[in-house]
């Protein structure tokens, strides 16, 4: 047998392959001692029969060609194990028919895991920035929750900006209704964008049981390009106006506001302070990491084949499915929203695919390199920190892989951070227990992967309001266009 195993550029791999017809002699014989087993012959107990009856019921040529089946597929096995090669897909064989009594050649063609060469990493160095939280911030986020704790009073005046009016509104641009919401809160603002800009300035100076009708223009750059621009046409009737009671910031807000686990407005200014710090630490780390590996990656040669691109682009869309459905739209309205198709969309992930299989596989090296491992004790903490969570996990073979993965490419980057920067001064003396790190990687593994989510769904989030409303007025006007197409056929 002679075999040979080319790597391309390409990151591909070839194998060629010579039987002699010895070999293939020898290996229809293991396959007629195994097809015996399986096939009745009239007469013989199964395993009994001579291949003589056994080539007569299936053909000669059957079996030979079941050997070289099975001589094939162990020499691909045994070829990708000897060159340490890992295919990505199913292999393009090129075989041509067997003739009996001559020797046999074949080649594979087959997509490879990447070999990645690293550059030298530990030469690297960041600055690891300071996290300081100001009084300013504190009393900002302090005034935030003020403003969402607010009461709302019903007052008989005319409405002003900041008050909460609840009115009928119908918009129709050029005798098409766009919106026709009843019983509709707003709160009135003068930094508007989007379609209603405009209507609270008009709405300013009603009172209560009043109705007037106007007219704005919608803005140029707004996003439904068969609305941008054009005179929007109001009627409007108020119900109700309400302003805005604000808490004094004292003791009893406190106690409000934190659910009573603060009693004092100062203490609850420290928590606010220490939760505020707490957050600036963990956007420190996930830029630093990012840092960090983007300069690893840089270092790093590869080439990566497209199928791993796509896969992963795939998996993206697979991952924006679920922050979808927790936001209840499907993908069919995501993709009207965004203007794209579903090809189009999958197209446009296609650089943050290929960014997130190169730091992947990266990872994957600095795992071997750094010798990072983990314990079978770290995998059962997470599995008992999920179970304690009430969401326990499923302990086969695929999650355990996963949680493995996963939790050994967090530990390559920490290591990567604790090589490259300096020591975190605000890091705890005493080393955590095996069980609290192995918690601690995941939780943060799963926050960068739902800042990664959030990233994704930023827009389906932050759809204005009415968005869903354009999309399905733009549809309808399509619709309307079609039956106008179809009438004048």
């Amino acid at each position: 047998m002679k075999v040979s195993v080319e790597t391309l550029p390409t990151s591909e791999a070839v194998l060629n392959v010579d039987f002699s017809w010895e070999e293939l002699e020898k290996a229809s014989d293991k396959a007629y001692r195994k097809l015996v087993q399986k096939v009745d012959i009239q007469g013989f107990r199964r395993g009994k029969a001579p291949r003589s009856l056994l080539e007569r019921k299936l053909g000669k040529e059957y079996i030979y060609q079941e050997g070289l089946d099975d001589l094939m597929n162990q020499t691909y096995r045994d070829a990708l194990k000897e060159h340490s090669l890992v295919p990505l897909t199913q292999p393009d064989l090129e075989a041509p028919l067997l003739e009996v009594g001559q020797p046999y050649h074949f080649s594979i063609k087959v997509p490879i895991l990447p070999s990645v060469e690293l550059g030298d990493y530990r030469s690297l160095h960041f600055e690891r920035p300071s996290a300081d939280v100001t009084s300013e911030e504190v009393e900002k986020d302090l005034e935030q929750t003020r403003q969402r704790l607010a009461s709302w009073d019903e007052v008989e005046r005319p409405a002003q900006i900041g008050d909460r009016v609840t009115m009928d509104l119908k918009l129709s641009v050029e005798d098409q209704t766009v919106s026709d919401l009843k019983d509709n809160p707003f709160e009135l603002t003068d930094e508007r964008h989007g379609l209603f800009k405009g209507l609270d300035e008009q709405i300013v100076g009603l009172q209560k049981d009043e109705s007037k009708t106007f007219s704005t223009t919608i803005p140029e750059d707004y996003s439904n390009e068969k609305l941008a621009g054009k005179t929007a046409n109001y009627e409007v009737k108020l119900h109700k106006i309400e302003f805005r009671e604000l808490s004094e910031l004292d003791d009893a807000f406190a106690i409000q506001a934190s659910n009573d686990e603060y009693q004092t407005i100062e203490d609850y200014r420290k928590a606010i302070s220490d939760r505020l710090l707490d957050s600036k630490k963990r956007d420190i780390r996930n830029e630093l990491r990012e840092e960090v590996l983007n300069a690893v990656v840089e270092q790093a040669q590869m080439t990566i084949h497209p199928v791993l691109v796509h896969e992963e682009q795939h998996e993206m869309m697979h991952q924006m499915g679920h922050v979808l459905e927790q936001q209840r739209m499907s993908m069919d309205q995501y993709l009207m929203l965004i203007k794209k198709t579903e090809e189009e969309y999958e197209e446009s992930l296609k650089p943050d695919a290929e960014k997130r299989v190169r730091q992947q596989l990266v990872m994957d090296e600095i795992i071997k390199q750094e010798n990072i491992q983990v314990a079978p004790e770290e995998l059962e903490s997470i599995f008992r920190f999920y179970a304690q969570m009430g969401q326990p996990l499923p302990q086969n073979e695929d999650q355990v892989r996963a949680l493995a993965s996963s939790l050994l490419r967090e530990k390559a980057v920490s290591r990567l951070i604790e090589l490259t920067t300096d020591p975190d001064p605000d890091e705890e003396v005493e080393e955590l227990e095996a069980e609290e790190l192995a918690e601690a990687e995941v939780i943060e593994a799963e926050e960068l992967a739902e800042a990664e989510a959030s990233e994704e769904a930023a827009l389906a989030a932050a759809v204005e309001a009415g968005a869903l409303e354009d999309a399905s007025v733009e549809a309808e006007a399509e619709s309307e266009d079609t039956e106008a197409e179809k009438a004048t056929e």
